[in-house]
């Protein structure tokens, strides 16, 4: 009569450790590691004269750790988009470890730079102009609270924010305290990042970027100008939308066709093209007649024959868009233009590989580890 009960027994244990192992699939820490050093410097930066004397401009400050256990050869540098700084890859607003931690602790060097302009790179209205902060319901509606709002199809599946996601909950509240200005003269932000993510190459030597989002429009010229020093790029959400914007309107049509804001394809700046294009203007477009889904954009790519992107072609590139980020509809659509261009890359959507729920700031929810796994495993895969 006892062996049935010692069924039952082991039938219950095994359901949980099934549960506990359900449970502990999304790591929440990374553990203790030992770093060998940390520290912080400047990149690019110069005097310029002023009615009260000389200001420095155009620095970017970066900070950096390299772990004790250094196993993989080429460090990674996180450039964090709008409207942060490089505080967005050191944590999560509910106080869990961020990606910073996890690659470290994974045996890679990580630099992180504060864009020029932002954190503790100042802001000189006097050389910048003016700036553009972002409101809090702003930054609720295009970051956070996607389901709120119903902007876009994809926006009702956003269920990984750590937390309550609107305006007076604490992780809303930590969030939006990170947030800065960001710059008017969006063309003029794109050349000081650029020369400052080139100048750190410089400085650091060859290196994976790592952009989210707005930082996009600043790795694909600097890869452009340093592609011996560019090993892989992973755009975390950061191709997206090439030459028009894209602008949401919600049910039922959804999308709509904003301003030529990328002339260039994916950058607002010059790109070397092969045949070579001295004017954006020579760049002939099209848009798709239909989306490759009916929750997606129709893209707009180049005419055939199209022109090639000869600097990136050898370069290690990984595209990362969420199940419910605003990106969700649109990002495919840098993975197709660079490989018209010649430029071989690799897109994941990340529920196609069973992770579900995240929005933009997918380095701050969640399972924010589980996709860095993701990450981590592709680089290896790669060999960097």
């Amino acid at each position: 009569m006892l062996a049935p009960r010692f069924g039952v027994i082991a039938l219950l244990v095994a359901l949980a450790c099934s549960a506990a192992g359900a449970q502990s699939a999304v790591p929440q820490s990374v553990g203790p590691y030992t770093i060998a050093k940390q520290g912080y410097f400047f990149v690019g930066g110069k005097y310029v004269d002023q009615p009260n004397g000389q200001l420095m401009a155009d620095q970017a400050y970066i900070e950096y750790q390299i772990p004790q256990h250094l196993t993989h050869h080429f460090p990674i540098v996180m450039i964090e988009g709008c409207c942060t700084s490089g505080a967005g890859f050191n944590g999560t607003p509910d106080g869990r470890d961020g990606w910073e931690q996890y690659f470290v602790a994974h045996g890679w060097a990580v630099y992180i730079m504060d864009q020029v302009g932002r954190g503790r790179s100042q802001y000189l209205e006097s050389v910048y102009g003016k700036n553009n902060p972002k409101t809090a319901k702003a930054d609720e509606r295009d970051f956070v609270a996607y389901e709120k709002y119903n902007l876009y199809p994809q926006a009702h599946l956003h269920t990984q924010w750590p937390g309550p996601d609107t305006v007076g909950s604490p992780t809303y509240d930590q969030f939006y305290a990170a947030q800065l200005p960001d710059f008017q003269d969006r063309t003029l932000r794109e050349v000081l990042n650029r020369d400052a993510g080139i100048a750190l190459l410089d400085k650091i030597g060859p290196a994976i970027l790592l952009p989210h989002s707005q930082a996009g429009l600043y790795v694909w010229p600097i890869a452009d100008a340093r592609p011996n020093l560019v090993k892989g790029i992973v755009a975390i959400e950061a191709g997206g939308t090439t030459f028009h914007d894209v602008e949401f309107t919600g049910p039922p049509t959804w999308f709509r066709d904003g301003a030529l804001s990328k002339p260039w394809g994916l950058t607002r700046t010059p790109i070397t093209y092969a045949p070579a294009v001295t004017d954006p203007s020579q760049i002939a477009i099209v848009q798709q007649e239909r989306p490759d889904a009916p929750d997606l954009v129709r893209c707009w790519l180049q005419k055939e024959p199209a022109r090639q992107l000869p600097n990136l072609r050898g370069i290690a590139i990984l595209s990362i868009v969420s199940e419910a980020s605003f990106a969700a509809p649109d990002e495919h659509c840098g993975s197709k233009f660079l490989a018209q261009a010649g430029v071989p890359n690799t897109f994941i959507r990340l529920p196609d590989i069973g992770i579900h729920g995240n929005g933009h700031f997918m380095m701050l929810e969640k399972n924010n580890l589980q996709i860095a796994g993701v990450i981590a495993d592709w680089l290896q895969k790669k060999g960097l």
